[in-house]
């Protein structure tokens, strides 16, 4: 399966949004995101899709005034393709690119995500119940 990545467009929110639901683990159950909450990584290009099959099959947004990952989900069906990496990817190129000298981000204790940004070389910092802070200089 051969993937092209690209910046996210608008029309692109609906799908974003399924891939974001579709996930089996670490979902947000206390926050309930909206297509304008996908917009300002949008237009600032800082969200990035990956296709294949001329379908977006994942997609990562880096909130660089947090210096944080604000997003990284690839659809259930399009798993262990290496599309999450290579999305991780772009967003580490792009907070280097940006200055950032740590990034953080947050997930889920005992999930597959953890293992993921672990073997990423991110690092436990702190631990709220379930929650996991984690970093990584990019």
């Amino acid at each position: 399966m051969s993937a092209g990545f690209r910046l996210a467009r608008e029309d692109d929110i609906p799908r974003l949004s399924e891939i974001r639901a579709a996930v089996r683990e670490n979902r947000l159950v206390s926050v309930t995101i909206g297509p304008d909450d996908y917009r300002p990584y949008i237009e600032d290009a800082r969200c990035w899709v990956a296709e294949t099959e001329g379908a977006v099959r994942a997609f990562a947004a880096l909130d660089a005034e947090a210096a944080s990952i604000w997003a990284l989900f690839v659809d259930p069906a399009a798993e262990g393709a290496g599309l999450g990496r290579a999305l991780l990817d772009c967003l580490l190129t792009d907070a280097r690119h940006r200055g950032l000298a740590v990034l953080t981000l947050e997930t889920e204790a005992g999930t597959r995500a953890e293992t993921f940004y672990r073997r990423a070389g991110f690092t436990e910092t702190a631990r709220d119940g379930g929650t996991l802070h984690m970093t990584l200089a990019p």
